[in-house]
């Protein structure tokens, strides 16, 4: 049973879900989801070098009260033998809820020819959450009491990737989330009705000795919402700076910059413009630091510095 509460931070958590698309599973949109692809899908554990690290903050429709902000923390490493571990924290805010996901992820590569790897990732956490209701203020002046509780979530993802190209599958929550109801409790545990499914791809095209041209796509399905489709192009020069446009289909278009410092650390930014404006202006801002280390023991994985993605 859903809450029925007429509240202006209620209303905004739905518009909120409906336009981001998400259902039962809240999985928050990115826009630099290249360099923060742990989240999900568990099988790119391991995947970019032998100890990576993401921090991204994301500010969507600033100036909205209660709007949407995100905050994501990724670790990961991998040993010689093909084992990827890590783990990772997610923090989203809408309106009076709040969501803290925290998750460990495995991954086994397999080495299917000289340049090509098929890897497979589980995910498996908990999520703690938090309605609070008794800051709502209603129609009918009632008072709620607030809410918060813990649930468990398990996911699995593979990836095949080569030097010029990925393609990836996953289901990155693949439990009933029981956030958002007061009376069933059952749900806890049970498969969800409404899972996420993401397929992502992406390739790499030498356009001169100095410039890389990576176009990328990232397509989410949920039974009970339209597809979410993502189409990026990005520009590498000289392995420094990376420029690009995004778009996300019937909902926003992008623009992405990022600095590469000595092929280890990444400082991006993007700046998101929604084409569906039915709230006012509804710009978003991403930063995202990402810092990868090889310590050259390669085995199972294709070098860091041959693979961009």
């Amino acid at each position: 049973m859903m809450f029925k509460i007429r509240t202006q931070y209620f209303l905004l958590v739905i518009v909120a879900f409906t336009s981001l698309k998400m259902n039962s599973q809240q999985v928050p949109n990115y826009t630099q989801y290249l360099y923060n692809m742990q989240v999900v899908n568990p099988a790119f554990v391991g995947y970019r070098a032998e100890l990576s690290m993401s921090l991204l903050s994301r500010e969507q429709w600033v100036g909205l009260p209660g709007a949407p902000t995100t905050r994501t923390f990724s670790i990961n490493g991998r040993t010689r033998k093909g084992l990827g571990i890590g783990a990772t924290v997610v923090n989203d805010k809408i309106g009076l809820t709040e969501t803290t996901n925290v998750n460990a992820d495995v991954s086994f590569t397999l080495i299917t020819s000289r340049y090509s790897r098929l890897a497979f990732g589980l995910k498996g956490g908990v999520n703690f959450f938090t309605n609070n209701l008794a800051n709502a203020v209603t129609v009918d002046n009632e008072v709620y009491n607030s809410l918060n509780g813990r649930f468990f979530n398990i996911g699995f993802g593979a990836v095949f990737y080569n030097r010029n190209f990925y393609v990836g599958l996953s289901v990155p929550h693949l439990l009933e989330t029981p956030q958002f109801y007061i009376q069933d409790r059952n749900v806890q545990g049970r498969i969800a009705q409404n899972t996420n499914i993401f397929l992502s791809s992406g390739a790499l095209f030498e356009l001169t000795d100095k410039i890389l041209f990576k176009p990328t796509t990232m397509i989410r399905y949920t039974a009970s919402q339209p597809i979410s489709i993502d189409f990026n192009a990005n520009i590498l020069y000289k392995e420094i700076i990376e420029a690009g446009l995004s778009y996300r289909y019937q909902n926003s278009i992008s623009a992405l910059f990022a600095l590469i410092i000595k092929k280890k650390y990444r400082v991006g930014y993007s700046y998101d413009y929604k084409t569906t404006n039915v709230l006012g202006n509804l710009n978003t801002h991403e930063i995202i630091l990402h810092f990868d280390f090889d310590f050259q023991r390669n085995t199972r994985w294709l070098r860091h510095n041959k693979c961009y993605f």
